[in-house]
């Protein structure tokens, strides 16, 4: 590599580093509607832990107050897939406030700041708080629901390759539903939670592959985020997650206890890395559409 280009590099990779910053930080307090780091902190975890716990009731009234070895399954899928909800929502959203609230998308894209940087900057702080959401709701299931999680059991070596992977493929995916805001007409600031919504029923979050209909398990095997909820319960419960069947201890998912954690990181992997390349690219062939036939600056709500 040559003086300039390494030169020209590093000039890139600290505009980058500089527009991800800044966007952090207005990010932040966007979300924050510059309230009380505290009180947004209390107000913004509430409702997802929340939601979580409602689920928790609820299991426990189908199961008629037994508690089974699918509740770990059921509750650890959960919390983390709050931090899918935050990420996807996060990144979509970004585009519909930038331009129908504030109006200014078009300013953003006439400055020297990098599109990639700010995006992804622009959702840390809601990434962020799914982040600190499933933390808190791991917490809660061990001090007060009595999730049988043992800290000295925790793979901790695979669980930080594992998660680092899992928020490269969901901030992917949140790229490309963000290149789709740019181009929908109406209730697009949606898209992101309806993508979440749907993946509840095919990622393995609540339904294990093995008991979908065909099509839908197919569909289920090949989303990234199902190996991803599977990592991220095997490492933090020490292994494959098991129940009693016949006597015997038999996977909760045979489909899945198939993949050991060096498959698992190899299919993570390839996806984090197919995802990153394909959502640049999709982005920019969206984005390049979007200024031609003008949609940067259009405001398409009611």
């Amino acid at each position: 590599m040559t003086e300039t280009a390494a030169s020209s590099l590093a000039l890139t990779l600290r505009e980058n580093l500089r527009t991800f910053r800044i966007a952090s930080w207005l990010g932040w307090q966007i979300e924050s509607n510059w309230a009380d780091p505290i009180v947004f902190l209390i107000f913004s975890i509430l409702r997802p832990m929340a939601a979580a716990l409602i689920i928790v009731v609820m299991y426990q009234v189908i199961a008629g107050g037994v508690r089974d070895d699918f509740f770990e399954y059921l509750f650890l899928s959960n919390a983390f897939f709050v931090l899918v909800t935050q990420a996807l929502a996060g990144m979509s959203w970004t585009i519909f406030d930038d331009r129908e609230n504030y109006k200014m998308l078009k300013y953003v894209y006439t400055s020297p700041a990098r599109k990639f940087a700010y995006l992804i900057g622009r959702a840390v702080g809601k990434i962020g708080i799914g982040i600190l959401t499933t933390l808190l709701l791991l917490a809660v299931g061990i001090l007060f629901l009595h999730v049988r999680m043992d800290v000295r059991t925790i793979e901790w070596g695979w669980l930080s390759v594992y998660f680092v992977l899992g928020v490269i493929i969901l901030v992917s995916l949140g790229m490309v539903l963000a290149g789709v805001s740019l181009v929908i007409a109406r209730h697009g600031e949606f898209i992101g939670e309806v993508t979440a919504g749907s993946l509840l029923l095919v990622s393995s979050a609540y339904f294990p592959p093995d008991i979908l209909p065909i099509g839908l398990k197919q569909l289920s095997l090949a989303v990234p985020v199902t190996y991803w909820l599977e990592a991220m319960r095997r490492s933090l419960m020490g292994g494959v997650l098991t129940t009693t069947f016949n006597g015997a201890r038999v996977p909760l998912s045979p489909y899945l206890a198939i993949f050991s954690n060096v498959d698992l990181l190899l299919i993570l992997t390839i996806s984090a890395v197919v995802c990153s390349i394909g959502s640049y690219y999709f982005f920019s062939w969206v984005e390049q559409r979007a200024k031609e036939k003008g949609m940067i600056d259009r405001v398409t709500g009611y």
